[in-house]
């Protein structure tokens, strides 16, 4: 696959595909005859991932370990990377909660005269 067909799938930009591959968080593909990039099934679900991994807050260097761990079929480094990070996104979800509740408090006193 193409990387504006990646781009496409994805909802990346380009550039963010290519600066993943510079960072190492996706391997660089192979290139056909006329010098494009060719993107494997595998590039594309890791593409998808990154940026859900990414917008949930983990670190692009926890990322990289991920993706690493992934092509070297290292499921037990994954496990404890998703776990790790389903445990911060966890405190996250108990700190939002908190911040929700606090808020309409504020705004429920705010309403009464």
């Amino acid at each position: 696959m193409k990387i504006g067909e990646i781009s496409e799938q994805t909802g990346l930009g380009i550039h963010t595909i290519r600066y993943y591959e510079k960072q190492g968080l996706i391997n660089k593909p192979e290139k056909d005859d006329s010098g494009h990039r060719n993107y494997s099934r595998l590039d594309t679900e890791l593409l998808n991932w990154i940026a859900c991994m990414k917008h949930s807050g983990m670190p692009l260097s926890k990322i990289q370990s991920y993706t690493s761990a992934v092509y070297n079929n290292n499921n037990a480094q994954c496990l404890a990377l998703l776990q790790e990070h389903l445990h911060h996104l966890h405190q996250q979800r108990v700190q939002l909660d908190h911040y929700i509740t606090v808020t309409e408090t504020k705004i429920n006193r705010l309403k009464k005269p």
